[in-house]
């Protein structure tokens, strides 16, 4: 598309979101160029992929590498190209990807013309792109997490299922945090209970085909030992982004049981309420909805989140922040949303000034704020469909009496 047509109609707050994305890309290439290996993770996944290459094992602790030995595979052609390069390139994949996941979401919501593209790219860009910045500085994985999230609604709103099972296969094998997201997608949507499973289990055995049975399992192993310790340094330490530890800021303790007994209890309601979005609405609303939900889930109760791991929220902040202004023209919930979202933004220094010596209990706050939100809008009807588009079931989900009815008269 011509540039004029794609910034036709634009205004400067949108061209402003806009301007972001290459404002992000000049200070992300002078970082690498001038502060090569600063803020950047790209350290710890290449010493994954070294160590799988030199057969021994991969983690050491909660620290360093933590990902899966998929992972360090699939990282071992980078040790091929220099550091500076890896961190240059990996950096450049991950922002244009989630750039592209946010193009998608846009098509797959609104019904305009491609000419508007502009408007609506640039408006959620004010929102996403200052919350991003951190993941896209520092190479974090949770930028494609994102990215994926946003691309495997797009494709189950298409219908395309093999696609779709083949990302969330993927990524559950490499990332097992995205498990929220994975199990609501794969459990509420029929076409891909067979599928997902046969992939992923094909995805976990890539390292023991590649690294030989014996080493490849025991890395598997070391990896579930890992991941304990890490989860249980997450619920001790205060400095982590989760729900649970806003209350230790405060002095409050909730025991490891009654975290678990909560988490499950409120992974019930999760799903309850994305199912009874798939019931109540169209399949673009209902997929937004457990988009949405999934996201407050997660960030909340994972006891390693981070504020760069926001990245999530922002990016559902800057999803309903445009839907208020272009497609509800409700400015209360844009309003709303907004300040939710500067309240993410600038999360570190509120819960730095506010509470001397902490630094992450304010973004899980954020994350209940806009999960109640988002609640009352279930529950009062809110669709991202135009009042005018007639109801259509979701894939495999069969027509009422009363809806076909209604779609005769």
């Amino acid at each position: 598309m011509p540039p004029d047509n794609f910034l036709k109609n634009t205004t400067t707050f949108e061209k402003l979101g806009l301007f972001l994305w290459l404002l992000a890309l000049i200070l992300i290439f002078a970082k690498v160029v001038l502060e090569p290996g600063s803020h950047s993770v790209v350290d710890s996944y290449l010493l994954g992929g070294q160590r799988w290459v030199d057969r021994v094992a991969l983690y050491s602790g909660p620290g360093g590498f933590i990902y899966t030995p998929l992972f360090a595979l699939l990282f071992t052609p980078f040790l091929h190209i220099s550091e500076a390069m890896t961190d240059l390139l990996w950096r450049l994949f991950i922002i244009f990807l989630y750039l592209y996941s946010l193009i998608a979401l846009i098509r797959m919501i609104s019904d305009a013309p491609a000419k508007t593209m502009g408007k609506w790219l640039g408006m959620m860009s004010i929102i996403a792109v200052p919350i991003a910045f951190s993941g896209f500085r520092n190479g974090q994985v949770n930028v494609i997490l994102t990215a994926v999230m946003v691309l495997v609604v797009c494709q189950i709103a298409e219908k395309r299922w093999n696609s779709a099972a083949i990302l969330l296969a993927l990524v559950m094998s490499l990332k097992p945090t995205f498990i929220v997201f994975f199990l609501l997608t794969t459990t509420l949507f029929r076409p891909l209970w067979l599928r997902v499973p046969v992939l992923l289990l094909f995805f976990l055995a890539l390292p023991m085909l590649f690294g030989g049975w014996q080493y490849g399992w025991q890395q598997y192993i070391n990896f579930i030992e890992m991941a304990q310790s890490a989860m249980h340094h997450g619920v001790h330490n205060q400095n982590f982004a989760s729900l649970f530890n806003v209350f230790q800021v405060f002095g409050v303790f909730i025991s490891d049981h009654s975290q678990h007994l909560i988490k499950v209890i409120l992974a019930g309601a999760t799903w309850l309420l994305c199912w009874f979005a798939i019931r109540q609405f169209d399949t673009k609303t209902a997929l937004l909805y457990l988009l949405t939900f999934a996201s407050c889930y997660h960030l909340m109760f994972n006891p390693r989140s981070v504020n760069t791991d926001y990245i999530i929220l922002g990016t559902v902040l800057a999803l309903w922040f445009t839907c208020a202004i272009y497609l509800w023209n409700n400015k209360r919930l844009a309003l709303a949303v907004g300040l939710i979202s500067l309240g993410v933004l600038e999360a570190f220094d509120l819960s730095r000034t506010l509470v001397p010596g902490s630094t992450s209990w304010v973004n899980p706050l954020m994350g209940l704020l806009f999960s109640i939100l988002v609640i009352w809008q279930l529950f009062q009807k809110r669709t991202f469909v135009k009042q005018t588009s007639a109801h259509q079931p979701l894939p495999d989900q069969p027509i009422t009496r009363l809806e076909k009815r209604s779609q005769l008269e």
